[in-house]
C-alpha cells in the first residue's frame, strides 16, 4: 500500500509540474504575442507619420496640411485602438486558459485526494495527513502560478496602454506644433 501512495504522490507531482509548465508556456506565448503586436502598431504609426510628413511638404495650403495631419493621427489612433482591443481579447483568452489549467489542476488534486483518502482509510490517519499536506502544497503552487500569470498579463496590458498614450500624446503635440508653424509661415 505504501507503493500505491508513492505512485499517487509521484503522479500528483508530475501533473503539478505539467500544469506549472503549461502556465509558463502560456505566459511566454502571451507576452511574445503582445510584444509583437505592439511592435507592429508602433512601426505602422511611424510609417504613417513619415508618409504624412512627406505629404505635408507637398500641401498647397495650411488647411490641407492640417487635414493631412488629422488623417494620419486618426489612422494611427484607429490602429492603436484595434491593438488595444486585440490585446484585451488575447488577455481574456489567456485568462480563460489559465482558469482552465487551474481547474484541471484542482480537479486532479481533488481526484488525487479522494484516491489518497481511500488508500489512507486502509492505513489510517498518518498517511491521510501526508496526502492532505501534499494536496495543499500543490494547490498553493497552482494558486501562486495563477497570481504570477495574472500579474504578468496585467503588467503587459499596462505597458501597452502607456505606450498607446505616449504615442497619442506625441502625435497631438506634433499636430499642434505643425499648426503653429503653418500659422507662422502664413503670417510671414
Amino acid at each position: 500500500m505504501q507503493n500505491e501512495m508513492m505512485d499517487l504522490v509521484k503522479q500528483f507531482n508530475d501533473n503539478a509540474m505539467k500544469s506549472a509548465k503549461r502556465f509558463g508556456e502560456l505566459n511566454l506565448k502571451t507576452f511574445e504575442t503582445l510584444a509583437a503586436k505592439q511592435s507592429e502598431v508602433v512601426k505602422a504609426c511611424f510609417e504613417t507619420g513619415s508618409k504624412n510628413v512627406e505629404a505635408m511638404s507637398k500641401a498647397k495650403d495650411p488647411q490641407e496640411a492640417v487635414a493631412l495631419q488629422q488623417e494620419a493621427i486618426k489612422a494611427c489612433s484607429e490602429k492603436w485602438m484595434a491593438n488595444v482591443r486585440e490585446a484585451a481579447d488575447l488577455l481574456n483568452a489567456t485568462r480563460e486558459e489559465l482558469v482552465a489549467i487551474a481547474e484541471e489542476a484542482s480537479k486532479y488534486a481533488t481526484d488525487s485526494a479522494e484516491k489518497a483518502a481511500e488508500l489512507n482509510q486502509k492505513a489510517w490517519a498518518t498517511n491521510l495527513d501526508k496526502a492532505a499536506e501534499a494536496v495543499e502544497q500543490a494547490v498553493a503552487k497552482a494558486s501562486e502560478f495563477t497570481q504570477q500569470a495574472v500579474a504578468a498579463t496585467r503588467e503587459a496590458t499596462e505597458k501597452a496602454a502607456e505606450a498607446s498614450k505616449e504615442v497619442a500624446d506625441k502625435a497631438v503635440e506634433a499636430t499642434k506644433q505643425t499648426v503653429k508653424e503653418v500659422k507662422a509661415v502664413k503670417v510671414a
